[in-house]
């Protein structure tokens, strides 16, 4: 190895500075908070446990190999690369590598994934027929991961690769990938900002051992965001309760979810699943199979609808024993949403895509507007409102089609004002009729009254999931945050100028709502009670 004469100092005091590990009671390769140790070059390999409180550095020519049963980072400690005089994390940075053929080993990364900080690994790389055991806290990659042999259990925590890009991920397959841990709000995958350009990403992840069940986002803007996915077993048709969709299903759903811009853009998701995990009628039906979306009430019906196609979410060759739908969502991506695959009974044609929101625009107007992508088949749209001291909905207007009832894959643009001084809440819906009669309704949206005071508001408060936020037009609110209790937040709604926004997607819980204005400023912050279905 390459050492400098400063590096050989902190060497020797780094590996002779033994302490027994409060968590593990084992001796280990100890950092202090004023040491740093520096690899510059060449392999090393490390047999102890390492606890680092100061400063780990790997040089872009380094590889470490460890050894140990445990790697303990403090969260103030830093793994740094040979930028500024390898006290930086602008650089290349060298591989750590876990490597082990009799015990899983145990990584506790010291990362907090909420608020993004703590140290981050350069280069990670495991090489270990056991796998490796994230506990305590999360792991941040910058660079890349490379699986070379077994797989990475996430727990409870969360692993993020990428510095504001996706970051790179080898080596997985079948055999090797991340185990989300088989349960919805946790055990995250994340990968940073991606866009357009970047192509499809891949999310290797499975929900336990001989589970790999990946999942792949091409985001069709230029805007970055950072997704996240967990995958566990399981399709319900209240989501996460009610009746269990085991024959029509294939026994997994996909947690996926955006933290900048939730419920925004356009993004076509891929989920793999394995064959043997067909329901008997998912398995009789899957020529018509597609990928399925819970819409806050049930999983809707998805196009296209086709045979699943060989496992391709992998670096490696195809798989054989697992099928691959994908479908493309406008505006639906939440944080997080809930996918799964599903087969329909013969309906392989598009179909009408429709986003459709509402919005006071004044003391005597509604604004809805929608746009199709694509629209198949439409004759006209009819705007139906309901007040809240009414028990139906009546017609407002008719809107034809402007391709009257062709087939267009581009996105087509609507709206229509609507007279309405009511100083309640009003509910809008539309009807999408079809040249030959058919129809099917949009989601509802709930539009506050003439503007006044007092209006941030949540309710139902419990609820059992799907709940209404409504804001004061007065505090020009912009964004709706959901905080856990331990103050991480975990779903962000931009209100886009609406009033009344619908929420759902959280686990039973105690959560913390803030209204924040423009500028950032939290106005107010009001507790909300899940209780769950």
């Amino acid at each position: 190895m390459n050492w400098t004469k400063k590096n050989i100092n902190y060497f020797i005091f780094a590996v002779i500075v033994l302490c027994t590990s409060p968590t593990y009671s084992q001796t280990g390769f100890y950092i202090p908070k004023s040491a740093k140790i520096f690899f510059n070059g060449d392999s090393a390999t490390i047999f102890s446990n390492v606890i680092n409180y100061g400063n780990f550095g790997v040089g872009k020519s380094a590889f470490v190999n460890f050894s140990g049963t445990v790697w303990d980072n403090d969260p103030q400690s830093l793994i740094t690369d040979e930028s500024l005089s390898g006290n930086g994390v602008s650089g290349t940075g060298g591989w750590i590598r876990f490597i082990s053929d009799s015990i899983r080993q145990v990584l506790i990364g010291g990362y907090n994934a909420a608020t993004k900080t703590g140290p981050l690994f350069s280069h990670l790389q495991i090489q270990n027929n056991n796998g490796v055991q994230l506990n305590g806290s999360s792991v941040k990659v910058r660079k890349e991961f490379r699986f070379s042999s077994g797989r990475m259990f996430l727990s409870d925590y969360m692993m993020t690769i990428g510095e504001n890009d996706p970051g790179v991920i080898k080596g997985y397959d079948s055999l090797r990938y991340f185990v989300t841990g088989n349960k919805p709000g946790t055990g995250y995958l994340i990968r940073e900002n991606i866009r357009n350009s970047d192509g499809r990403i891949d999310f290797p992840v499975g929900s336990g051992n001989n589970s790999y069940t990946p999942a792949a986002i091409l985001n069709n803007i230029s805007t970055g965001d950072d997704f996240y996915v967990n995958v566990f077993d399981s399709v319900k048709s209240g989501r996460v309760t009610g009746t269990n969709m085991v024959s029509q299903s294939v026994n997994k759903t996909w947690e996926i979810g955006k933290r900048s811009g939730p419920g925004l853009g356009e993004s076509e998701v891929f989920l793999q699943h394995l064959n043997r995990d067909e329901g008997s009628q998912f398995k009789a039906n899957r020529s018509y199979a597609y990928v399925a979306f819970f819409n806050g009430n049930n999983w809707d019906t998805g196009a296209p609808q086709s045979t699943p196609v060989p496992g391709f979410i992998t670096s490696g060759s195809l798989l054989p024993g697992s099928g691959v739908n994908s479908r493309i969502f406008n505006n639906t991506i939440g944080s997080p949403s809930y996918f799964t695959k599903l087969t329909g009974t013969g309906t392989t044609a598009l179909q009408t895509n429709l986003w459709f929101n509402a919005r006071r625009t004044g003391y005597s107007t509604v604004l809805a507007y929608w746009y199709t992508k694509p629209e198949i088949n439409v004759s006209y749209f009819v705007l139906e409102r309901m007040l809240s001291n009414e028990n139906s909905f009546i017609q407002r207007d008719t809107i034809l089609s402007l391709v009257n009832g062709a087939l267009n894959l581009s996105q087509l643009d609507y709206a229509s004002v609507d007279s309405n001084s009511y100083s309640g809440i009003s509910f809008y819906r539309l009807k999408v009729v079809n040249l030959d009669g058919t129809y099917f309704y949009s989601n509802i949206v709930a539009v506050g009254g003439v503007p006044g005071s007092g209006l941030n508001q949540i309710w139902p408060n419990p609820t059992p999931d799907i709940f209404f936020v409504s804001c004061d037009p007065a505090w020009k609110i912009e964004t709706i945050v959901v905080w856990n209790v331990l103050g991480q937040k975990v779903k962000e709604e931009n209100t886009n100028g609406r009033n009344i926004i619908q929420m759902s997607g959280l686990i039973p819980g105690t959560y913390f709502v803030s209204f924040v204005r423009e500028g950032g400023r939290i106005v107010e912050t009001k507790k909300l009670i899940v209780a769950g279905k």
